[in-house]
């Protein structure tokens, strides 16, 4: 992905292994994205157009495939995209899926109807003129009466350093996943997040690790960038996309942004 995105390496080169550990919260995450859409877009049920930047191994485009959605993706590895298709296709599932970054113009996918990032992927443009690009590039995807959801962790100053533990299994695969989140040192806004992870088949156990950077928004920091931007703020949703006043403060939440008009 452009303006530095790069993701590290590790589980991002596996589908398979990304697929595995990543899909057993999707349904619910699909749950909170549905209940925003069905309240702020114009069009968000079945036969509706969805579109994920980024989308990976397509786990949350399978999820909407399923709900009766058609769906669009792009991801900057080819890897992640064939394995996405092949996954898709197996639904019969109306999808498109390109090869692209974050911020190029969007070819032969169509306008959509919502458009969601969810789980802080922004967060790997390094820039604001990144993010600026990338918000463009939404604005002039959506359709009439669409939304962008954006699921993104805000900074706190008084934030501790923090770890998830993720385990999942298919078939003889397991893979267990640690995420260790080190928060900004002093005046830079870089988030570094370390991976560990091990894979156990049959013939035996695998560990290995890596780490990528994340960049970080406060609240001010994050609405000035809306501001400036083609989109505007239509409304602040907690993470199972339940509208909230906008001033509570938020472990994660997801952005309903929609485009200047």
């Amino acid at each position: 992905m452009s303006g530095s995105t790069d993701h590290g390496g590790g589980l991002y080169l596996d589908p398979v292994l990304y697929d595995v550990v990543n899909t057993p919260e999707t349904a619910r995450e699909v749950d909170a994205l549905q209940r925003a859409a069905k309240r702020f877009a114009r069009r968000s049920g079945p036969g509706s157009v969805w579109l994920e930047p980024a989308c990976g191994t397509g786990r949350y485009l399978r999820g909407l495939a399923r709900r009766g959605c058609r769906v669009r993706g792009y991801d900057p590895l080819p890897g992640m995209l064939d394995y996405a298709a092949r996954r898709l296709d197996r639904l019969d599932a109306d999808h498109r899926l390109v090869t692209a970054d974050f911020t190029a113009p969007l070819m032969g996918l169509g306008r959509s109807d919502v458009a969601f990032c969810p789980v802080n992927s922004v967060r790997h443009l390094a820039t604001d003129a990144a993010m600026l690009a990338h918000f463009e590039q939404i604005a002039a995807n959506l359709a009439t009466g669409g939304v962008y959801l954006v699921g993104i962790d805000l900074h706190h100053p008084d934030r501790e350093p923090d770890e998830d533990v993720w385990q999942a299994t298919r078939g003889s695969l397991s893979v267990q996943q640690v995420i260790q989140y080190l928060p900004p040192e002093g005046r830079t806004r870089v988030e570094t997040v370390i991976v560990e992870f091990v894979v156990t088949r049959p013939h035996g156990t695998e560990h290995s690790g890596y780490r990528y950077d994340l960049r970080t928004y406060t609240g001010r920091q994050w609405t000035d960038l809306v501001d400036r931007s083609a989109l505007q703020r239509v409304a602040v949703c907690d993470a199972n996309g339940r509208p909230t006043d906008g001033t509570a403060r938020l472990p994660y939440q997801l952005e309903v942004l929609a485009p200047r008009r």
